[in-house]
């Protein structure tokens, strides 16, 4: 008597000698079985990969919102640049957010990698704005002596609502990746338990 294979496994046999069946041989996991052992993501883990993509969308969509408002570019002009930079701190926050919800799923997830880049370009783009403001000021103060008289206060107060978003745009941006360098750096996942293999004999 041979059994028929299952579904999960297949077992071979050796030939019968003298009468009397040999034994078996180590069982060979099917494909079917190698599909079932994977593991797939349950619980909060399955909301890594999703959470992931809607940190992109949060950035990429300003930023591509912004792109597409300032064409055509006329980086010479002064007062093209005071309006794009003017335009640029009403697109900040949601940028932000993501950022935000990015560094804070590598944490939860263990990704010290992931986590560790994200904080480098964190404080990159914060050095590069804090670049972009002081160009921001100075624009401002050359062309504060252009504006008409009706329209200074106007002016003035559009000026400062930019500067102070972009200012506590680059504080945000500063505290959380040198934050999330150092957590990044010195924090270690936690050990995970090995789960036991389960062996079928005969």
């Amino acid at each position: 008597w041979v059994p028929e294979p299952s579904p999960l496994f297949i077992v071979r046999y050796d030939a019968y000698r003298d009468g009397r069946p040999g034994r078996s041989s180590l069982a060979i996991p099917s494909p079917a079985t190698r599909l079932m052992s994977l593991k797939q993501p349950e619980g909060p883990e399955a909301l890594i990969a999703p959470l992931y993509f809607l940190a992109f969308l949060l950035v990429a969509t300003p930023v591509m919102d912004f792109a597409t408002s300032i064409i055509p570019t006329r980086p010479s002009d002064i007062e093209w640049r005071f309006a794009s930079v003017g335009l640029l701190s009403g697109f900040l926050l949601t940028p932000l957010l993501g950022i935000a919800l990015a560094m804070g799923v590598a944490r939860f997830a263990g990704h010290l990698r992931v986590q560790r880049v994200m904080a480098l370009l964190t404080l990159t783009a914060a050095g590069l704005f804090v670049a972009l403001l002081l160009f921001f000021l100075l624009d401002i103060f050359q062309l504060r002596s252009a504006v008409q008289a009706e329209a200074a206060e106007a002016f003035s107060s559009a000026a400062t609502k930019a500067v102070i978003k972009h200012a506590s745009f680059v504080v945000a941006l500063g505290v959380m990746g040198w934050s999330g360098f150092r957590m990044s750096r010195w924090s270690r996942p936690e050990p995970r338990r090995k789960q036991s293999a389960v062996i079928v004999g005969s």
